[in-house]
């Protein structure tokens, strides 16, 4: 056992875990971070082919302009000027191209409302009426716009599905298609998805849409450096695999490598299901225990990594969403998708000659299901099993067909390709540490709010949750998340009042 106590330990060292560690080390706490991984930062991992780096998830975020939610947070914890950041196109952050017409999303509410009625201008109303809703919806969130509210707020805004909401200001199929065409951000089915989750996302990106310079691990780099300027520890390779409670608390945890670590409290950054198969107590009842694991999953995905050759494809600077069919969300109502329609292609600047791209990605809904007979198999720089042939083939053919859908709309893509590989369902598993792979965590259900949505507080007084499958995923939601688990020890008032008084004397 380690003689070091510490005040808070945190399992998981992903973007959840690092932010609330980071706010509670300022505020203090002595905390200890453990990541079973080599590489810390969750989906903030950052990995080379032929030399590029390329992101495992998080390719952009939002509402990281100055006075926003994010910019707020990430300055007060003292990272915000030293993160590598280029914002994407104003008059474009995501194209969405649907029926072989291409549609731009653009940043600031007057601006999106603009450019999208040039494509629709009958549908002028509609489209105000939309953004209203969504500003309406966001307005009701009390930390998304870092103050203090009343949980009364959001229960007015957070009853209706997707489909069901937009219907009411737009009956052209076509405008909702598009309004929901980056759907990959939120893995949204369009009839169980709630608006408030729609539009929290899309929200924050509307108002400044960014992208890493050098990569999201600069992030999970910069964090790590707050908590141990403030006296904490973040330790890599230390995977755990018991979480004990007696008498009604958490006592220790305990690695695979037998060593135990104490604190007064833990932190769990893990899905909730994963955390309490390690978790040795009985306060935790089985229907609980049941009901979790039994909770669905949001989809996993397939992603493609291409190294370019030089000056061989234009660099874009902003995303781009493709659909091969009509209905932007029709991948996600199929059960197997081995040829998926829906692709989101994330496009790398060479800094020698920057209007060309080195490197593009492309991602797509993909099951797990697919992979059940490599199931038992791990692979991470930590634990290296090689696996068969046939999984290579599989993972190549899929490759080699996104490769021919996203030839459409970039002809010179095949001939450009220098080296590829993908990421996998799998792939996501076992460096995410996701159940299935899943993208974000929890499928929330708007007819199922109370199962598919969790607290930060467990039944255990010691035991709490932060990550994206509790309030909200994404960079933001993650970090507003984490800023939650963080007031259950100082307290949100003070927390937010900190925070909103720092930006005030800048």
């Amino acid at each position: 056992m380690q003689n070091i106590k510490y005040d808070i330990i945190i399992i998981g060292a992903g973007l959840g875990g690092l932010v609330t560690a980071a706010l509670l080390s300022k505020e203090g706490k002595k905390v200890l971070v453990l990541e079973k991984n080599k590489q810390i930062g969750g989906a903030l991992q950052s990995f080379g082919i032929d030399k590029k780096l390329f992101e495992s998830a998080v390719h952009y975020l939002g509402s990281l302009n100055n006075g926003e939610t994010l910019y707020k947070l990430y300055d007060y914890l003292g990272i915000l000027k030293d993160l590598k950041l280029k914002r994407l196109d104003i008059d474009c952050y995501d194209e969405i191209i649907l029926n072989n017409k291409s549609f731009k999303l653009a940043q600031g509410h007057d601006r999106f409302a603009e450019t999208l009625s040039q494509y629709f201008p009958n549908e002028f109303k509609g489209i105000h009426k939309y953004l209203n809703e969504v500003k309406n919806v966001c307005s009701h969130f009390p930390l998304y716009n870092m103050r203090i509210g009343s949980a009364e707020e959001k229960q007015q805004v957070i009853g209706k599905g997707f489909h069901a909401l937009i219907s009411q200001f737009t009956h052209n199929d076509e405008l909702i298609q598009v309004l929901g065409g980056n759907n990959l951000l939120y893995a949204g089915n369009q009839q169980q998805t709630p608006f408030y989750l729609h539009a929290l996302i899309q929200n924050s990106y509307i108002e400044s849409s960014w992208k890493f310079e050098e990569g999201s691990a600069q992030l999970a780099i910069l964090l790590k450096d707050v908590i141990q300027q403030h006296g904490g520890d973040v330790f890599r390779n230390q995977e755990v695999k018991l979480i004990k409670e007696e008498n009604g608390i958490i006592q220790y945890v305990e690695t695979t490598e037998g060593v135990q670590f104490i604190a007064d409290a833990y932190i769990s950054n893990m899905h909730p299901d994963l955390t309490y198969q390690m978790l040795d107590s009985n306060l935790i009842r089985p229907v609980t225990r049941k009901r979790i694991s039994a909770t669905p999953l949001t989809k996993s995905s397939f992603m493609v990594n291409i190294s370019l050759k030089e000056n061989q494809i234009k660099y874009r600077n902003h995303n781009i969403y493709f659909h091969k069919s009509e209905d932007v969300w029709l991948d996600l109502k199929r059960q197997v998708v081995d040829d998926p329609l829906s692709f989101g292609i994330f496009f790398y600047q060479d800094k020698k000659n920057p209007i060309y791209a080195s490197a593009i990605s492309i991602l797509c809904y993909n099951d797990f299901d697919a992979y059940q007979q490599w199931e038992k198999s791990m692979h991470t720089t930590t634990y290296s099993e090689n696996r068969d042939e046939l999984y290579q083939t599989y993972k190549l053919n899929l490759m080699n067909y996104c490769i021919d859908a996203v030839t459409e709309i970039i002809p010179n893509l095949k001939q450009s390709i220098v080296k590829m590989d993908a990421c996998t369902p799998l792939t996501y598993r076992d460096y995410l540490n996701t159940p299935k792979g899943s993208l974000y965590g929890f499928q929330t259900n708007v007819d199922d709010l109370a199962n598919t949505t969790y607290s930060t507080q467990t039944k255990i007084p010691n035991l709490y949750f932060t990550g994206q499958n509790i309030n909200l995923h994404g960079v933001l939601g993650v970090s507003i998340t984490a800023l939650l688990t963080a007031a259950d020890f100082v307290g949100l008032p003070y927390l937010v009042d900190k925070i909103n008084l720092h930006a005030t004397k800048k």
